[in-house]
């Protein structure tokens, strides 16, 4: 899909609530600055993968590579330079969802932001992959997937605005924990894949989770526990090791630490 871009011949349509009109990804444009006084009478969202130079009406700002812009409909476009080629992937849309969705996720036309490529390359394939895949489009899922697309672009904006974000690698190490909270990771090992040094590590995980790494799997461990025990079928002493506990006793100790009961209290399993 890079390098791709699809202006519909008769617009994907479903009533006054969405319009969908073109979606390029990864479009490549010449060096050239493209100015339409009038816009193109909807809203177009553009992201940059280079530097360029953009204006909805105002002055004309210098933009840094990541840019997302919004224009609305009537609004003047400026966009790109002549110093260099450039990328952009965008969407043209219409409607009173996208007019309800910029408001509440508090996205203004002619407003510039800085976030990944991510959002838009994602949803926007989607996005085409269903209006274009069938006679015709699911108005439920591509109003879903237009709703995603901003949502996703306000969190990033949001992220980016906060300072203290919690560093990637932490989420990575979460990540990792709550998926394979099984394993009998080592402090080292997570903080091996964290790229930090075991004090650091540890340090900065209490910082944003307001645990230590170890804390955090042995609190994963009983929640994967907990929705285990559901299961009338299964032993607890299979549940213990499938969370990572060859010794029943010491997960049972765990558990009644955690819960305030011990397994068989919290399942309501009579003893056998």
């Amino acid at each position: 899909m890079k390098g791709f871009k699809h202006f519909f011949a008769t617009p994907v349509s479903f009533g006054e609530k969405l319009t969908i009109r073109g979606i390029g990804i990864q479009e490549r444009m010449p060096p050239c600055i493209v100015h339409r006084p009038a816009g193109t009478g909807d809203y177009l969202l553009m992201y940059f993968y280079e530097q360029v130079k953009v204006s909805a009406g105002g002055p004309v700002v210098e933009c840094p590579e990541g840019t997302l812009m919004i224009w609305g409909p009537g609004q003047l476009q400026h966009y790109g330079t002549n110093a260099h080629g450039f990328r952009h992937t965008w969407i043209h849309c219409d409607g009173g969802l996208v007019e309800s969705l910029l408001k509440k996720n508090s996205l203004a036309c002619g407003e510039h932001v800085q976030i990944s490529s991510a959002p838009m390359e994602r949803y926007l394939t989607i996005i085409y992959d269903e209006i274009s895949g069938s006679a015709s489009a699911d108005e439920g899922v591509t109003s879903s997937l237009m709703t995603a697309l901003v949502c996703a672009v306000a969190r990033e904006k949001r992220k980016k605005a906060v300072p203290g974000r919690i560093p990637d690698q932490l989420l990575k190490v979460r990540n990792i924990i709550e998926s394979g909270c099984e394993t009998g990771y080592t402090l080292g090992e997570l903080a091996e894949k964290a790229g930090y040094s075991v004090p650091h590590f540890s340090a900065l995980f209490r910082k944003y989770f307001n645990c230590s790494p170890i804390e955090y799997l042995i609190r994963a461990r009983m929640h994967r526990a907990a929705y285990l025990l559901r299961d009338s079928n299964r032993r607890i002493g299979e549940i213990a090791v499938l969370v990572g506990y060859d010794d029943i006793f010491h997960f049972s100790k765990l558990f009644k630490k955690h819960f305030g009961k011990c397994p068989r209290e919290f399942s309501g399993r009579r003893k056998s």
